[in-house]
């Protein structure tokens, strides 16, 4: 039998850098690969930051990585275009990883749609923030197993989802979340 071949795999990389103070703005923006980071325009003074991964998903082997750097005294919210989905992996774990960090006295909401695994599925995603003594953080992340209104039923599924946010260096909240085949009979 001759080996299997070697499949494409989406890499990508979206990095935002947000000055802080009265006026929040744009002071860096770094995009490669399937990852892009926009900055509609808003009818609040505070600006939104929205992450798009153009390869429509994740499968095994794949990598993608958001960031987002929040100067002292800044308010933003960060979201994501549409919800991420993780579809059946042929073997390899694709990995997600979300860095957010905020400077002293900001105002981060971390607000993305929801993630939605698919059968069969095999996610490995860590979303770290780290503030500021005095930085306040909004996180919410949605976890959907399927899509019920379609019928999709999830059996097979291997997820490491984990969460961490640091004050000052300090671990502050760390949440770990495993789901395997074994937690969905």
């Amino acid at each position: 039998d001759a080996p299997a071949p070697a499949l494409q795999r989406t890499r990508g990389r979206a990095s935002v850098v947000l000055g802080g103070g009265v006026a929040t703005a744009l002071k860096g923006l770094a995009q490669a690969g399937s990852a892009k980071a926009f900055l509609p325009r808003s009818h609040s003074p505070d600006p939104e930051v929205v992450f798009l991964n153009t390869a429509g998903g994740l499968t095994g082997g794949d990598r993608l990585t958001y960031a987002l750097e929040l100067g002292p005294g800044g308010r933003a919210t960060a979201t994501t275009q549409t919800a991420e989905r993780a579809y059946r992996a042929a073997g390899d774990v694709a990995q997600m990883e979300v860095r957010l960090s905020a400077g002293a006295g900001a105002e981060l909401h971390w607000l993305p749609q929801e993630t939605i695994l698919f059968d069969g599925a095999a996610l490995a995603r860590r979303t770290e923030a780290r503030l500021a003594g005095d930085a306040a953080l909004l996180m919410c992340e949605m976890l959907t197993l399927g899509r019920a209104a379609m019928g999709e039923e999830v059996t097979r599924l291997s997820l490491c989802d984990r969460r961490a946010v640091f004050r000052d260096g300090r671990p502050v909240h760390l949440e770990p979340l495993a789901i395997g085949a074994a937690d969905l009979a």
